[in-house]
């Protein structure tokens, strides 16, 4: 999953080029007026700080104007949301600061750059210090996990620092925040594809029968080998349960037996139990297991121990299963430091060639002797398990915005992107038909927009015959739909949520019934258990039940165009979406109390049509239907509306006028 998101965009702050301050680039067009008027602020405010703060940081006096920014812009994100939740899913006021974050710490890395103290013998403490008083400074998180972080990355981005193609004044534009974004002509993509696109609709969809084939979906487990029960579970750190409480603290803050809601992750009791759960209640074919093994502690992990859990994994799942094929592939939480993949350019140093190594060495036993050298070289890979059937396995950090080798040369990726498609080709003059398995899918938004829109291109082409994708990633129990350029449904992205429960969520598992000719997916199932249950009777086996079941639940036409008439349901009946929403998160004790309110379902059905987070034609078309039916609505309290949006507007514009009458605006 993603994490520490603004903790690492320190480290976007450190990836400069020798250049001098920062300036607001063209903003791109599409951006409403009062969006064009928060970049300017925020751009603004990030200049003023970081002028202020490396006076502070060359003479040691804090000025006032400094203070009274720090307390302006701390006050006013929401901490761990920022941590936890992706960019694209923040409050518009979360989004404000991340995107002031950033622009900032550039500010300050660039100048100190230029004017000396980066350039010198105590060039590796200078970062340090900085990146230590900017983590304070906004009050991002705990002096030891911005240490670590520190420590973890600084080798990469010290060496990107003096060697990226990159412009500084671009780089907060690869977040997915409007408001951050400028035009990058330095970050720009193109593939080769061969043959014509459809011109209609992908319906394709055959009927059930007694022959289909149930697969088993595994993503995301987060394993924690110090997960503690009683542990403190509301801790300031990213992550928690592994530390004692502090003493005095009221007991509600220790960390459950099974797990916890609280931004924890998983105890090697919760994996036996789901593995033991599944043996014994289904008659799987094969698994697909779409990464990350390792905990979200990112700021204290180490290559042993990130081996070593992949390991223990592999042989628990060799236990319970012995005698089930396993397709997996890699989560952005494998490497070390989390999320950096690089390739054959970069400094053998820095490169991870010792984790595809070590995967190798677990996934063999399952993938053909041809499929080492894509491994090898990149970590991703295809089979073909029987005749006219075939699996593409792909490492989707090519287009995480954590992965920092994207700031060195985003065109590098192009390669693997290239080999998909000719892989794809060779599909389908075989007669095949695909699965695709890839850990983050195209339309979250860490994941960067031009390769997303390749990508799209590639699934468009090749849309005949894929019959399914599938992700994780997120920990939610959600689904993508992928449009061509011209707007006809082509694939759907099925993703299987997440063992874990960071955060906020209960444990799932899923289930595909698929055609035993085409692997047309025909149903999916997804089971849970209440972790608020669970945690009450410790002494048993969490209850392991059938949260729901797709075709039951929300249609049986499981092809892309029948997604699509189903999105247009959902938008004409905001019950259905509310079910969706409720479903996503796990039906969460937490989540069904916070609930979700008319900004919320407009978010979720946009996400749902969104494959590449800056092309939403579909999702503002249904967005706009969604908001007809809603103004339709009697206005209850069961419908939870208005309530959280009108906060959120509320806070930034009152930080927005704070800004402005501290005279930023001039």
């Amino acid at each position: 999953m993603k994490l520490i998101r603004s903790t690492t965009l320190l480290g976007i702050g450190i990836l400069l080029v020798g250049c001098g301050a920062f300036s607001l680039p063209s903003v791109y067009d599409v951006l409403s007026k009062d969006q064009r008027a928060t970049s300017f602020v925020s751009a603004s405010v990030a200049e003023e700080i970081s002028r202020e703060y490396l006076k502070y940081h060359r003479t040691g006096i804090e000025t006032e104007r400094l203070q009274q920014l720090g307390k302006d812009i701390r006050s006013s994100h929401s901490k761990k949301a920022i941590f936890t939740e992706s960019m694209a899913d923040l409050t518009s006021t979360d989004q404000f600061f991340v995107c002031t974050l950033c622009r900032s710490t550039i500010n300050v890395f660039a100048r100190t750059f230029t004017e000396g103290e980066l350039s010198g013998p105590e060039r590796d403490d200078e970062a340090k210090k900085l990146m230590l008083g900017m983590c304070d400074y906004f009050a991002i998180s705990t002096q030891e996990v911005c240490s670590g972080l520190f420590d973890l990355n600084w080798p990469i981005l010290d060496f990107i620092l003096n060697e990226t193609v990159a412009q500084s004044n671009t780089f907060c534009s690869m977040l997915p925040i409007p408001i951050c974004q400028v035009k990058q002509d330095e970050y720009n993509l193109t593939l080769s594809i061969q043959g014509d696109s459809p011109k209609e609709s992908n319906s394709n969809l055959p009927a059930k029968s007694s022959e289909d084939i149930l697969v088993l979906h595994l993503t995301d487990i987060h394993y924690d080998p110090e997960y503690a029960e009683g542990s403190n579970a509301a801790c300031d750190e990213p992550m928690c349960c592994r530390n004692s409480l502090p003493e005095g603290s009221d007991s509600s803050a220790a960390a459950g037996f099974w797990s916890d809601y609280r931004d924890c992750d998983c105890p090697k009791r919760l994996i036996l139990s789901a593995f033991e759960h599944i043996k014994e209640n289904h008659k799987i074919e094969w698994i697909y297991h779409t990464g990350d093994v390792p905990p979200h502690n990112v700021w204290s992990t180490t290559r042993q121990g990130n081996l070593d859990m992949l390991s223990e994994i592999d042989e628990l799942l060799a236990k319970y299963f012995p005698d089930t094929p396993i397709y997996p592939c890699l989560g952005n939480h494998e490497p070390h430091p989390a999320n950096v993949f690089g390739n054959d350019e970069i400094p053998s140093s820095l490169r991870v060639d010792w984790l595809y190594e070590h995967v190798w060495s677990l996934w063999s036993k399952w993938l053909p002797a041809e499929a080492e050298k894509t491994v090898l070289r990149g970590g991703y890979y295809t089979a073909s398990p029987s005749k006219g059937h075939r699996i593409v396995a792909l490492n989707s950090m090519d287009c995480y915005l954590y992965n920092w080798w994207l700031f060195y040369n985003a065109t590098l990726i192009q390669e693997q992107l290239q080999w998909f498609h000719d892989t794809l080709l060779s599909a389908e003059e075989a007669g095949e038909s695909v699965h695709i398995l890839t850990h983050i899918p195209a339309g979250d938004g860490d994941c960067w927009c031009n390769w997303s829109q390749e990508y799209n291109r590639v699934l468009t082409r090749f849309n005949g015959i894929i019959t399914g994708v599938f992700s994780g990633h997120t920990h939610k129990d959600e689904m993508n739909l992928h449009y061509s350029e011209d707007g006809y449904a082509t694939v759907v992205n099925w993703n299987g949520g997440s063992l874990t429960s960071y955060s906020n969520k209960n444990p799932n598992y899923r289930l595909y019934e698929l055609h035993p000719e085409n692997w047309q997916v025909l149903d999916h199932h997804t089971y849970t258990f209440n972790l608020t249950e669970a945690n009450l009777t410790p002494e048993e086996q969490p209850k392991w039940e059938l949260e729901y079941q797709f075709t039951k639940e929300y249609t049986e036409d499981t092809s892309p165009a029948g997604i699509d008439r189903l999105l247009l349901e959902m938008a004409e009946k905001p019950d259905l979406l509310r079910k969706f929403w409720r479903n996503k998160f796990t039906n969460s004790d937490p989540k069904l109390a916070e609930g979700c309110d008319n900004a919320c379902l407009s978010k979720t059905i946009c996400r749902i049509a969104t494959s590449n987070y800056q092309e939403r034609t579909r999702c503002k078309e249904l967005q706009a239907i969604l908001a007809e039916s809603l103004e339709k609505e009697p206005d209850t309290d069961d419908n939870n509306g208005g309530g959280a949006a009108g906060l959120t507007a509320v806070s930034l514009a009152s930080l927005l006028a704070l800004l402005a009458a501290s005279k930023l605006l001039g």
